[in-house]
C-alpha cells in the first residue's frame, strides 16, 4: 500500500521539472541543494517541496536506505533531483556534499527543513561574503513535544545569539579564507517540520549523548536531579522547591531573552517550555549514559554542521 502511494507523486509536474533540470548547466543554478534522506514516510510531500527548490537550484538527494528501499524511493525522487545511494549515510557530510554538488555554493539540509525561495536567495548572498553560513531553524507546526525543542532553541539563543546546531547549513566548495569563516545568520529563519512523537522520543538519548563532547554542559545537566534530591533530603521540601523554582525562572528568563528578534517564529508560550526541556535533558543525559555503558548506541541519522574548521559541531540539542 505504501509503495503504491509513493509511485503516484505528481507525475507530470515532477517529469517537467526533471526535463528542465537536465537542460540546465551548473552555472544556471543559484546553488546546489543537498538533502539527506532520513525518513521515507512522506516522500510525496518531500518531492513536492524539492521540485519547487529545483526551479532555481541543483537538487541532490543522499539516500542511505537499503538497496531495495532505495529502488522504491527512486520511483519518486529521481524526477526531482539526482538521487544517489549512500549506504550507512555520509560519515563526513561536508565532504560528501562537496563531492556530489556541481555548484560553488552548496546548501545542506535535513529532509524536514523547508526553505522559502527568499531564504535560499539570502543564503546565496551571504555566501558571497562568508565561507560557511548557519541559519536559525524554527518549528512549525508546534505540537507539545516540539515545544520543548523550541524552548531549547530559545535558551541557547539567550546564552549565545546564534544557531546552536546544524539541521541545515551552507558553504562554499572553494573557501575564500585560509581559515573557514563561519557566519551565524541568527536573523535568517528556516522552517523545520516537527518529528512524530515516537521519532522525537527516540532521539532523546542520542542528542543528550552528543553533549558528552561538551563536559561542562554534560556535568551541569547530570548534577540537576542529584542536587534536587540532596536539597530535599537535607533541607526539606521548601529548599528543594526553591532550587527547582530558581532553575525554572532562569530558564524562562533566558528563553525570553532568546526570543528577542525571533518573536514572529516563536510564540510567547514557547518560553514556558524552557524549564520542561531542562528537565527532559537532565533525565535524557542519564539515559544516554546507560546506553553508552551498555553498548546500545544505535544512532538515528542526524544532520550535522561543520564547525569553524569545517568539521562536525557537537549538537546543542
Amino acid at each position: 500500500m505504501w509503495r503504491k502511494a509513493t509511485a503516484r507523486v505528481l507525475p507530470w509536474h515532477s517529469f517537467r521539472s526533471w526535463i528542465e533540470a537536465m537542460r540546465r548547466a551548473p552555472r544556471d543554478y543559484k546553488c546546489s541543494y543537498v538533502v539527506v534522506l532520513n525518513r521515507t514516510d512522506d516522500l510525496r510531500e518531500l518531492a513536492r517541496y524539492l521540485s519547487t527548490v529545483g526551479l532555481d537550484c541543483e537538487v541532490v538527494i543522499l539516500d542511505p536506505s537499503p538497496r531495495f528501499l532505495f529502488a522504491t524511493n527512486a520511483r519518486t525522487l529521481r524526477w526531482v533531483g539526482r538521487h544517489l545511494h549512500m549506504p550507512g549515510g555520509p560519515s563526513d557530510l561536508t565532504r560528501a556534499a562537496t563531492a556530489v554538488a556541481s555548484c560553488e555554493k552548496v546548501i545542506v539540509a535535513a529532509d524536514d527543513i523547508r526553505y522559502t525561495p527568499d531564504a535560499i536567495t539570502r543564503m546565496c548572498a551571504l555566501l558571497e561574503l562568508h565561507d560557511v553560513v548557519e541559519p536559525q531553524d524554527y518549528l512549525d507546526p508546534l505540537p507539545w513535544w516540539s515545544g520543548l525543542d523550541a524552548g531549547r532553541i530559545l535558551i541557547h539563543r539567550g546564552i549565545e545569539p546564534q544557531p546552536d546546531h546544524g539541521e541545515t547549513f551552507a558553504f562554499r566548495r572553494n573557501p575564500r579564507h585560509a581559515r573557514s569563516d563561519t557566519y551565524p545568520a541568527a536573523d535568517l529563519f528556516v522552517r523545520r517540520a516537527p518529528r512524530t512523537f515516537s521519532e522525537w522520543l527516540a532521539l532523546r538519548p542520542k542528542l543528550a549523548g552528543d553533549d558528552f563532547a561538551l563536559p561542562v554542559k554534560t556535568a551541569f545537566f547530570m548534577s540537576l536531579i542529584p542536587l534536587l534530591i540532596l536539597f530535599a533530603v537535607s533541607g526539606g521540601l521548601q529548599l528543594a522547591t526553591g532550587y527547582a523554582g530558581t532553575i525554572a525562572f532562569t530558564s524562562i528568563a533566558l528563553a525570553v531573552r532568546g526570543r528577542l528578534g525571533a518573536a514572529p517564529f516563536f510564540p510567547l508560550r514557547t518560553c514556558l517550555f524552557a524549564p520542561l526541556w531542562v528537565l527532559e535533558r537532565s533525565v535524557s543525559v542519564y539515559w544516554a549514559l546507560f546506553r553508552k555503558l551498555s553498548g546500545g548506541e544505535g544512532e538515528p541519522p542526524h544532520t550535522a554542521a561543520p564547525d569553524r574548521a569545517g568539521q562536525r559541531v557537537a549538537s546543542g540539542e
